[in-house]
Parts: structure tokens; C-alpha cells; sequence
């Protein structure tokens, strides 16, 4: 068994192998997860309620679910179950499920969430010229600073 001191600023990278049946045979397939220092403390410490929010069944809060995922896949290129994506298509879902909102559950975004759109926005060569464009205006409504 390993030991892993994690220190701040440090992260903690879990690598977890699954065998998968397909059609062509049995593959391996590899997901990673990545844990900073200050998430896992914050998880830690959270007594029971695992993180929970108090909003965590608003719709604001379902898209912030929604974001994580979708911009996690944007940054790699798959879902974190190793499956490779459409990257115009996880983008045009994201923006759908945003433009589904009511301008009241903008106030139910995590703050997690809204720094996801931010990197987003910020990064470069995942979207393309005009999705940032689009979701520059998604984040200008919700009122994110990106």
C-alpha cells in the first residue's frame, strides 16, 4: 500500500484502469481523476454533508453539474470515462443547457462552476472563434467575470 503526503498547492492524481467489453473485444480503458490540495480539504471538511449546497437541487445548480463535466471533456477531449467527444457537440449542449436557464437561477451557479466557464473562456485552441463569442455572452449574463 502507498503513502501520499499532499502538501498545498500540491495535487493528487488518481489513475483507475476499467476493462471494457466492445464488439472487437475486451480493451482497457484508463480515467483520471485530479484532486488539489484545497478541494480535498474542503471535501474533508465539509462534516457529513459531502459538499453539498443548499441549492444543491435548483436548476443553477443541475447546470453547474453540467459544466464540470462538459468542460472537463473540452479541456481533455473525453468524458472522463475515457470515451472520445464531439467537441462542437458537448459545446453546443453546454450552451443549450445554459440558454435553458431562467436570468433568477444565474444566482445558483456554483462558484466552482463559474470559474470552469471562465478557464473556458480563457483557454486556448479548445473553441473555436465563434463559441467563444457564444459563451462570452453566456458568462457576460450570468454575470461571470471572465
Amino acid at each position: 500500500m502507498a503513502s501520499v503526503q499532499l502538501r498545498p498547492g500540491d495535487t493528487l492524481n488518481i489513475v483507475w484502469t476499467s476493462v471494457q467489453e466492445t464488439p472487437l473485444g475486451v480493451k482497457e480503458v484508463e480515467s483520471n481523476f485530479a484532486f488539489t490540495y484545497d478541494e480535498l480539504l474542503t471535501r474533508l471538511r465539509a462534516k457529513g454533508r459531502a459538499g453539498k449546497s443548499r441549492r444543491s437541487g435548483t436548476n443553477g445548480a443541475r447546470f453547474s453539474r453540467i459544466v464540470a463535466l462538459a468542460t472537463n471533456a473540452l479541456r481533455k477531449g473525453k468524458w472522463s470515462t475515457g470515451a472520445d467527444i464531439d467537441r462542437d457537440e458537448v459545446f453546443v449542449k453546454l450552451m443549450k443547457k445554459f440558454n435553458e436557464l431562467d436570468g433568477g437561477e444565474y444566482a445558483n451557479i456554483t462558484a466552482n462552476a463559474k470559474t470552469s466557464l471562465a478557464e473556458l473562456y480563457n483557454s486556448k485552441n479548445i473553441l473555436k472563434p465563434q463559441q467563444k463569442k457564444d459563451l462570452k455572452t453566456a458568462i457576460d449574463a450570468a454575470g461571470i467575470e471572465a
